[in-house]
């Protein structure tokens, strides 16, 4: 597990266009944090949330949000950016339970690549999914998975059942066991049923079940 990242923000009364453009203009991000009763505006530093948006697991980890001096711990669930210049133009916050799990999407991290045996005699490994869609509680969300190589061989589909997951870690597909990576000759291989399907499988999105 990462060490938890923090962030201040404070309320936000006003709301509107004019007011989201107002805020903007003062290098402030408008936002809203939501998943108890009801939503709440909010606002918060671009500076302080570029600081945030470096780390590339952001959307799989745990955040303490303090609004007005009130604690949450929350999902960073959406960014809107600014086509224009790419600056964040608002951000979603989801409140999470320690009790409730929730759905993120885990980097998949590949190991051992150097002593593949599919790979040292010039296979290629074709990534089916670069990450994987899991169901756990916000206090053991995992950084990435790892999928070691080390006995790959030319022809092996590796699916997600050959991977370890943390306990009380469980992926969202459970009807089937999907592929994540094949090893595959230099010239190519036959394409696995589920690579075709793993497209329409992933989702950007975290949310509580």
């Amino acid at each position: 597990m990462s060490e938890k990242i923090t962030i201040s923000g404070e309320s936000r009364q006003e709301t509107g266009k004019a007011n989201s453009r107002s805020l903007r203009s003062s290098e402030i991000v408008p936002g809203v944090i939501y998943g108890e009763e009801k939503s709440s505006n909010i606002k918060v530093l671009e500076k302080d949330l570029k600081k945030i948006l470096e780390n590339p697991s952001i959307f799989s980890q745990v955040i303490d949000l303090n609004i007005d001096g009130s604690p949450f711990e929350v999902l960073l669930k959406d960014i809107q950016r600014n086509p224009r210049n790419d600056r964040p133009s608002h951000v979603d916050f989801l409140v999470v339970s320690k009790d409730t799990k929730v759905t993120v999407n885990v980097p998949l991290k590949f190991i051992n690549e150097d002593i593949c045996p599919a790979l040292k005699i010039g296979g290629v490994l074709n990534i089916v999914r670069h990450e994987v869609e899991l169901n756990c509680l916000p206090t053991a969300i995992p950084e990435k998975i790892t999928v070691d190589l080390a006995e790959g061989k030319i022809g092996d589909s590796i699916h997600i059942s050959a991977v370890e997951l943390p306990d009380g870690v469980t992926p969202t597909i459970s009807d089937r066991d999907f592929t994540i990576a094949t090893l595959q000759s230099p010239g190519g291989g036959v394409k696995n049923e589920d690579d075709e399907a793993a497209d329409g499988d992933s989702s950007d999105n975290t949310e509580t079940e």
